[in-house]
């Protein structure tokens, strides 16, 4: 019973441990898109400003629970928004056939971002 009452006050402190889990894991996911968009998009014409535009939000909480967003902004030395850019390259132009990166880095990031959320719930509640 004392394990159990322990689990149920360490889902109260999950308000407090929560961004912490979320802002752990999103470098990774940060990385990983980085690492997909060069591999994507390196075919000889590119600058790189894509790759450099990726970044993260802190963790914020909406009626779903905690989540941090992870995506380009800005825009380029042409004007040309960044998030355009990624549209352009993820599904494809009349011109430029798809290559997907957004779903290739959810499925490369999962298995760590959780791990390490993980790692920081548990240094958290002392397990």
């Amino acid at each position: 019973m004392e394990e159990v009452m322990k689990q149920l006050e360490d889902a109260a402190e999950l308000e407090r441990i929560a961004p912490k889990m979320i802002q752990a894991a999103a470098p990774n996911v940060v990385r990983n898109l980085k690492k997909n968009i060069h591999a994507a998009a390196n075919r000889g014409y590119t600058t790189g400003e894509l790759e450099k535009a990726v970044h993260s939000t802190k963790a914020k909480q909406n009626d779903y629970g905690y989540f941090a967003a992870v995506g380009v902004v800005g825009t380029d030395k042409k004007g040309i928004r960044n998030g355009e850019k990624l549209a352009y390259l993820e599904y494809g132009t009349s011109r430029q056939e798809p290559h997907p990166v957004m779903a290739k880095t959810v499925n490369e990031s999962e298995a760590t971002c959780l791990a390490k959320m993980q790692e920081v719930f548990n240094q958290e509640v002392g397990l």
